[in-house]
């Protein structure tokens, strides 16, 4: 049976602090007979928590967690490893709409759902409804 990761072993994982859990979480995933799952959930609050809370510039999260997603010790539940594959080849950071929004589109994009929102930014991808 697989596993699915939260936000704080993700980031033990990333951040390597502290060294206890980091190891605990390493273990656990070397240790795992299947690959582990990370939600597109627990990907937004680890970039939120890498950008605000540990002062990770927008590239370097991004390249980070595309790099752990890209890992066969890892499996994605969504758009998340697409998104960030995206977000690594140009300068989301200063594009808009953002990294997360850009997942929330993909998200729904995948059940043909379209984006209903108030931000112009995220308005201007394909298939996204602004309300006036």
């Amino acid at each position: 049976m697989s596993a699915g990761l939260d936000t704080s072993v993700t980031l033990r994982l990333l951040t390597g602090v502290p060294t206890e859990q980091a190891t605990a979480a390493r273990e656990f995933v070397a240790a795992s007979p299947s690959p582990v799952v990370i939600s597109d959930l627990v990907i937004a609050e680890t970039y939120f928590a890498l950008r605000h809370h540990y002062e990770v510039p927008h590239a370097d999260a991004v390249r980070t967690l595309l790099a752990l997603v890209s890992d066969s010790h890892f499996r994605t539940t969504g758009a998340a490893r697409a998104v960030l594959a995206d977000a690594s080849t140009r300068s989301v950071a200063k594009s808009q709409p953002g990294f997360i929004d850009r997942l929330i589109h993909a998200d729904y994009d995948r059940d043909t759902l379209r984006v209903v929102t108030f931000d112009r930014a995220l308005g201007k991808l394909e298939g996204a409804q602004v309300l006036a």
